[in-house]
């Protein structure tokens, strides 16, 4: 599967797709049956989801594919990201929030220091950082237009110029594998080139799995009895 660049969406439903349909120990139950997709397939919908849906008469069960769009506003957390602390202002950014006086109690204290310093590495990052996929796109740009120069008219100053555009190009390229690394969760690296897609598909895989389909509600014997009082001791 990492050689052919596909990932498995996970499923809902039966833990299983096969069982040899036998009875006791004899009995032998295995997920056998997945979907597989590859980067171009995880463009198409925002969320993909697998079901698993009942073996009859078949021992192997069928997979109910869907594919479906999800607008999600709600606020994103706060995390912190590893690549920040390349910078060594950072702490000194931290400390500032951190020292501020703050006169509750203590619980509030630590909730407003948490908040503040949330807010300053916010303020700092766009600042130093900015969207990290704006400042690769504007840094392909500066070093095409540098090598246009340099192919016209070859000089010591252009060269300079082009081996600073290449050094910034290079480092936002390997910011951005950083965040995608660490988004991914990703203990490993493909060899060869960059890793920045690969990385992408694992997040989108990650978020396709965490998604929840469904939610049942496992009636317990204390919430019967309260359903019947509430219908004033007559069953339904």
């Amino acid at each position: 599967m990492e050689e052919a660049g596909v990932l498995d969406v996970g499923f809902s439903g039966a833990s299983f797709t096969w069982s040899n349909n036998r009875r006791g120990r004899a009995r032998v139950s295995k997920r056998l049956d997945r979907f597989l997709i590859n980067g171009s397939c995880l463009d198409l919908s925002d969320v993909i989801s697998v079901l698993h849906l009942p073996r009859h008469p078949s021992d192997h069960a069928p997979l109910k594919i869907t594919f479906s769009d999800r607008s999600d506003n709600s606020p994103r957390p706060f995390r912190f990201l590893n690549v920040w602390t390349s910078k060594p202002e950072l702490l000194d950014v931290i400390r500032q929030a951190w020292n501020q006086d703050v006169s509750r109690s203590p619980l509030r204290v630590l909730c407003s220091k948490l908040l503040a310093m949330r807010r300053a590495i916010h303020t700092w990052n766009k600042q130093h950082f900015g969207n990290i996929f704006d400042v690769v796109c504007s840094a392909e740009v500066v070093v095409k237009q540098a090598e246009e120069s340099m192919d016209q008219y070859a000089s010591e100053e252009l060269q300079v110029e082009l081996s600073k555009a290449q050094a910034e190009l290079r480092n936002a390229l390997l910011i951005e594998e950083q965040f995608w690394s660490q988004k991914a969760r990703a203990k490993w690296l493909k060899q060869g080139d960059r890793n920045s897609k690969y990385f992408h598909a694992v997040v989108r895989q990650i978020r396709i799995k965490g998604i929840i389909h469904r939610i049942k509600l496992a009636w317990t014997k204390d919430m019967m009895i309260g359903e019947e009082r509430n219908l004033g001791g007559h069953q339904c």
